[in-house]
């Protein structure tokens, strides 16, 4: 796993563990990166797009030492986000790209004559990976235009797995475009003469306006996130978050908002991960001030706060071993208007839910020899009144909620807990 960052300096950064393992200087003012497999050749490449509409396309095999350039070509310029995904259920990565002008492109890679497999390109690397440059482009298949400014761009599968683009607009609403067609295709051929062809079908684009009519601002700007996992089959798709500016995040399915939650924070990213280890997605979402709030599918949350303003925010697993064998964990990723970048590593949370304290009082007691303990203590003292009473008689609800505070705030008096003791009573 490595974490890839870039700035409006144009520096690419990568760290793997905690180095950093490549920079990548003078690429122009950076607005968007990806990683993902947009050759379609089996490896993940890093695709840089800069302000200005160069797009740089970075590609490492297996085994080589650092990333090295195979494609560098100018697309229109304005580029605010970036999605790599298979948008047309054809089982080929898309570049999806949303201008700051309210105009989304989807971009696929085009090999010049036949097309070339992953030992191809691994052959090539073994030389140099810059063999690879001039062989493909990325060719447009579609344009769109919208009214309002543009949030965020994501996938969401439907039902029947069918996939389709999200495309966040002011006032907590979004744009639903749908990339596969049920009837007619066209197809484009690869640039030179190739016995391959990419199909790609009619799109149509509807508008979902969900609650506009209750927020608080309806030209607020949005963020949207796909593909939530409910850790089961849903033949119905995928819980999809949105999240606005002024405070509001819902989790929706299909056009019906499940829950709404409002904060009193600017939330500018929302994001997913795996928290608890249940194979449920929690919901991240950060503002601008550092707040940043953990949600389950049953809103539940947990609050964490950072004490910089936030300029980015993501969360993922990550290793700070990466050359063993270990699994990779959750992380929150804060890069700060300071310019540091943190790393909140082994983010993990036994549950979402709050629990009672009394039933594992006991057996946490179980680990201390209160008998021993008491002839230790005055017998004036308050500690040793609590520790007398709960050895006489019968547990009762009053002797649990002085025993609560006898280890919340005598704790330290006490002695480390040595074997488990059975408790007369």
């Amino acid at each position: 796993m490595a974490l890839v960052a870039g700035n409006a300096s144009g520096d690419l950064a990568v760290f793997k563990g905690d180095k950093q393992w490549q920079i990548i200087n003078g690429l122009g003012m950076i607005t968007a990166v990806g990683v993902g497999d947009i050759l379609n050749c089996g490896l993940n490449a890093v695709v840089i797009v800069c302000g200005d509409g160069w797009c740089y396309i970075y590609l490492c095999p297996a085994g080589s030492a650092k990333l090295e350039c195979v494609h560098i070509q100018r697309i229109p310029a304005n580029t605010k986000v970036l999605l790599l995904g298979d948008i047309d259920d054809d089982g080929q990565q898309e570049l999806v790209l949303g201008l700051t002008d309210r105009v989304v492109r989807s971009y696929r890679w085009c090999w010049i004559g036949a097309p070339m497999a992953r030992e191809t390109i691994l052959a090539f690397a073994k030389t140099s990976v810059g063999s690879l440059a001039g062989r493909g482009a990325l060719v447009c298949l579609n344009k769109w235009e919208f009214a309002h400014q543009l949030g965020a761009v994501t996938l969401n599968h439907q039902a029947g797995g069918k996939p389709s683009l999200l495309v966040a607009q002011p006032g907590g609403t979004f744009m639903r475009i749908r990339c596969y067609a049920d009837s007619d295709r066209t197809e484009i051929n690869d640039l030179e003469d190739s016995s391959r062809s990419n199909a790609f079908g009619e799109t149509s684009v509807d508008y979902h306006p969900l609650c506009i009519n209750s927020m608080r601002n309806p030209n607020v700007s949005t963020e949207i996130l796909g593909d939530i996992e409910t850790g089961r089959k849903d033949d119905n798709g995928s819980p999809f978050a949105v999240a606005t500016l002024d405070g509001t995040l819902m989790l929706v399915h299909n056009d019906d908002i499940l829950w709404s939650f409002q904060v009193d924070h600017q939330l500018f990213a929302v994001t997913k991960l795996d928290i608890t280890g249940d194979g449920h997605d929690e919901i991240v979402v950060c503002s601008w001030d550092g707040q940043t709030y953990i949600l389950d599918l049953e809103k539940h949350s947990v609050r964490f706060q950072l004490e910089e303003t936030v300029s980015g925010f993501c969360s993922g697993k990550y290793t700070l071993e990466p050359n063993s064998s270990k699994p990779s964990i959750p992380v929150l990723v804060y890069a700060t208007f300071n310019n540091k970048i943190y790393i909140y590593y082994d983010i993990h949370l036994p549950s979402m839910l709050t629990e009672n304290f009394s039933p594992h009082l006991v057996d946490f007691m179980r680990g201390f020899d209160l008998q021993e303990i008491a002839k230790k203590i005055p017998k004036s003292s308050e500690q040793y009144k609590y520790i007398a009473e709960f050895l006489s008689g019968p547990i009762t609800t009053d002797k649990m909620k002085k025993l609560t505070e006898l280890c919340l705030y005598f704790r330290t008096d006490l002695a480390q807990p040595s074997a488990p003791k059975p408790i007369d009573g």
